[in-house]
Formats: C-alpha cells, structure tokens, sequence
C-alpha cells in the first residue's frame, strides 16, 4: 500500500479551515472599534417642604447656674446636700469645723472687753482732771482776790513788801496749776479717742470672726436642683486665693437652654426668636426644639476661627434633657412648604451636545430665546455665570459657576456651585421626550436645601420624569473613568447618545 502524506488528508485541511477562520473571526470583533451608548438616571418631581437651615454644635445647661462655694478655708464637717437633691433657698448643705472660727471669735470678744474696761478708766480719769480743773480755777479767783486786796493795803502803807510777794505768789501758782490740769485733761482726752478707736476695732474684730463663723454654714442662694458636688466629708477646703466650688446648683432644670458656637459666617443669619431644632445623643433619632433668645456680641477666636455664641431657650417639662449634654443644633433659617420640588442633581445635569445639537434641542422645546441668553453666558460672555466645563470633550455651560473657583467648579465647601443655585435664576431641566429626544424645560428656581431645589415657575408638574444623570456603557470599561461632579459622563471620552 503506497504512503500518504500528511498533507493529502482532508481532514486535516478541514481543520486548519475551522481554526483558521475562528482567528480571524476572533481578531476582527477584537480590533472592531465599539461605539458606547448612553443611558440616563431619571427623577421624578414631587411636591413636599425645602427648609434651609444653619447646622452648628452647642451644649446645654441649666438658665441659671451658681457655683456655691466657701470664703472661709477649713475641714468639712457634715453634709446635707448630693448629687440631684432638690434644695429651697437658704436650706444649709454643708458645714465645716467652726472650732478655730469660734476661738478667733472668743478672741475678739475678750479685746473688746478689756477695751471697754480702758475706755472706761479712761472716762474716769476725765472726770477726775475736770474736778482739779474747777478747783484750780476757784484756787486762781481766790488767790487773784487776795492779792488785790493786798496790793491795796500795800498802796496805802498797811501792807509790807513781803506780803505782797506772798499773795502774787501764790497768784501765780494757782494759775500754773489749773494750766496743768487743762493740759493733761487735753492729753487724757486724745488717749480717750485713742482708745476709742481700739474699742470700734476690736468690735469690727468680733464681728468679722461672727461672720467667719457663720461661713462655716454653706447655705443654698438659690431653689434648685444639685448639678455637682465636688467634695466630701472629712475633706479640707482652702480659699486662700480663690473661693472653691463646692456644689453646683440648677435654679429651674424645666427650664434649659443651648450655648452654640456659631461660625463668623453664618452669624448674619440668626435672629432672635428664630426656631431652632437639635438633637442629643442620648435619645437618637428624636428632634428637640427651641428659639434663639439672644445672639451674644463677644467673639471667641480659637485657631484663627472666630466663632459667637447664639443662646437657645428650650423648655425641658419632663428633665430628660441634663447639663452638659451636647446638642447638634439646627437653626431654621427659610422654609418653602407644599412646593415643588427637583433634586440638585437635576439643576446642575448637562447633556453632552454638540452646539448644534444644543441648539436644536432648545428649539424642540420652544427656548430658542433663551438658548441665545444660555450660549453666551456658556460661553463666558456675562462674568461670574454659565462657565464653560469640558466633559468627554465637548464643552458644556455650567449653571451658577463662579468663573474664579477650580477646574471642576468646586467651590472651598468642596460642593459644586451648581447645586447652590441662586434663588430667582432660571435654567433648563433636561427631560425625555415620547420621540425619545432629549429636551430642556426652563424652570425658575427658588428656595434650596442643597440637596433640593424649590421650583418657583415652569411648566413641570408633579410626577414629570427628569434626567439627573447620564452613564455610559459599551464595551470599554468606564471603571478608570473620573465622574464630573453633578454629571453622569466619564470624564475623558466621548459621550454619545
């Protein structure tokens, strides 16, 4: 039998047909450009309330807190207040040691005493020199009568020279002696003053030790409630330098309120008497509420960050709110009720359209005016407005950008301009139609939340259905692709319909 080569095999041929032609099919649908295709995220317009509000931290506690404390230093004694005790006003809560208080008072009372007994000596040695004083006095009228009468016996010759001498004489004495007893009353009288003085010391001594003493009596200035006690029996409390707190005391815990720290920012915004809801951590997911009594004037500067205290009042009938509890606190600021609603992402949604296709989407629609008006502020016409942003690379207006922010019109919140829109601007919401076209609705948009946006005019209606986003699909893959914030796009690419 004649050998065959292995060529002549038919089988063999067929073979290298099939895998050849898979290859090949193979290679063409690899090297086949794909075109993507787009699909879109839609809403729906509903009806409900926007509320914009101002969010900021804060602390509760009691209207009227006092810090009871001691102005005399010693050991506590007794106690009769703790922590959450109901106390009226003058109700005693503590006492300490009043031994070394009442020997100081002991002490004082002694000095008054033998201060009196001074003062008395000294009144009575007064009376005495006033005696010596009038005698001195009656000795001078008498002694002066006598030498007149001897000067006149002298003068005519009955009198002798010597006793002339002897009356003048004891004239003279008379007089010193009652100059004397002036001078000493004079001194006797400064050292009753003197001691005087002593005395009203020495009665302020014994009063300022009365008080002392009763110090020692820690009283309740206020009716309340126990905040704090911050010490305990036995303990020594010294009030050198500063008075230590010793309880701290609640006047009305139905009564509280909220000391926020509010951003230099934001602090135009509030009123007094505007609501405020906040809630606490203790009872998760339960709103409180209150109204703003007063936005303080004082700044607090702390890294560089100016804050102002806005005070809250809140009522609290059932005490489940405490002091100290932190409150995150919402201050209502506007509020939009029953109105229509978009969300954000819906404003700030832009096709990717040729200018062409931009054009003959707003004439569909009837906008061709205000595609004229939208294209130039697209384009950078009006400043501060419709700036332009290149997405899969076409160029796409932008509404409500600040043309001095970044390149993906961030602003330093880090949240697009575009979902801040200005209240009374119009835009155009992106809607589909029954043809399947793409077609703007010119809208004027109100009060916004930042996540929604209030519209204030335009021919939407509840339930309308509205783009919010596109996404692209195909055969390449989108997962290295940065999303444009606000857009449905891959940045990068084309995005085709």
């Amino acid at each position: 039998m004649p050998k065959r080569n292995w060529y002549s095999s038919k089988y063999l041929w067929l073979i290298l047909i099939l895998v050849t032609g898979s290859g090949g099919f193979g290679a063409g649908k690899l090297f086949t450009p794909k075109t993507d295709k787009t699909g879109y995220i839609f809403g729906t317009v509903d009806r409900g309330n926007i509320i914009t509000q101002v969010e900021m931290t804060g602390s509760l506690a009691a209207v009227t807190t006092v810090a009871v404390g001691t102005q005399v230093s010693g050991t506590v004694a007794d106690l009769y207040a703790d922590f959450n005790s109901v106390v009226k006003k003058g109700q005693v809560l503590a006492k300490l040691d009043p031994a070394l208080f009442q020997t100081q008072l002991d002490q004082a009372e002694a000095s008054v005493k033998t201060c009196e007994a001074v003062l008395n000596n000294d009144v009575a040695s007064i009376a005495t020199m006033k005696a010596n004083i009038e005698k001195s006095r009656v000795d001078v009228l008498n002694n002066t009568r006598k030498y007149k009468m001897t000067k006149e016996l002298y003068d005519e010759g009955l009198e002798t020279q010597d006793d002339l001498d002897s009356t003048q004489a004891a004239m003279d004495s008379s007089k010193a002696a009652l100059a004397a007893a002036q001078s000493q009353l004079e001194a006797a009288q400064s050292a009753l003053k003197a001691d005087q003085a002593r005395l009203d010391q020495a009665r302020a001594n014994v009063k300022n030790a009365q008080v002392n003493l009763d110090h020692t009596i820690i009283a309740s200035p206020i009716s309340g409630t126990v905040i704090s006690r911050n010490v305990d029996r036995g303990q020594t409390v010294a009030a050198s330098f500063s008075t230590p707190t010793m309880f701290t005391i609640g006047e009305d815990l139905t009564k509280m309120q909220v000391i926020t720290n509010t951003d230099e920012a934001d602090v135009g915004k509030l009123k007094a008497g505007m609501e405020a809801i906040f809630t606490v951590d203790a009872y998760p997911g339960e709103s409180f509420h209150g109204t703003i009594r007063q936005v303080r004037l004082a700044a607090t500067t702390v890294q560089n960050v100016v804050t102002y205290n806005a005070v809250i009042d809140v009522p609290n009938p059932d005490l489940r709110l405490k002091p100290g509890m932190t409150a995150n606190v919402k201050i209502v600021i506007d509020k939009a009720e029953n109105v229509l609603r978009v969300s954000n992402a819906a404003v700030r949604f832009r096709p990717a359209l040729s200018d062409a296709e931009m054009a003959e989407a707003f004439k569909r629609a009837g906008e061709e005016r205000f595609y004229s008006f939208y294209r130039n502020r697209g384009q950078g016409e009006t400043p501060g407005a419709f700036p332009r942003m290149q997405v899969g690379g076409m160029a796409m207006g932008f509404n409500g950008g600040n043309r001095g922010g970044n390149a993906n019109g961030m602003n330093r919140g880090g949240q697009g301009n575009a979902g801040a829109a200005s209240r009374g601007r119009r835009v155009p919401i992106w809607i589909m139609g029954e043809d399947k076209l793409l077609r703007p609705v010119v809208v004027k948009l109100g009060l916004t939340d930042g996540v929604q946006t209030e519209i204030a005019e335009g021919k939407l209606k509840e339930g309308d259905k509205i783009i919010l986003s596109a996404e692209v699909t195909g055969n390449r893959s989108t997962s290295s692709a940065t999303r444009a914030p606000g857009f449905g796009g891959p940045m990068g690419g084309p995005i085709r319909r």
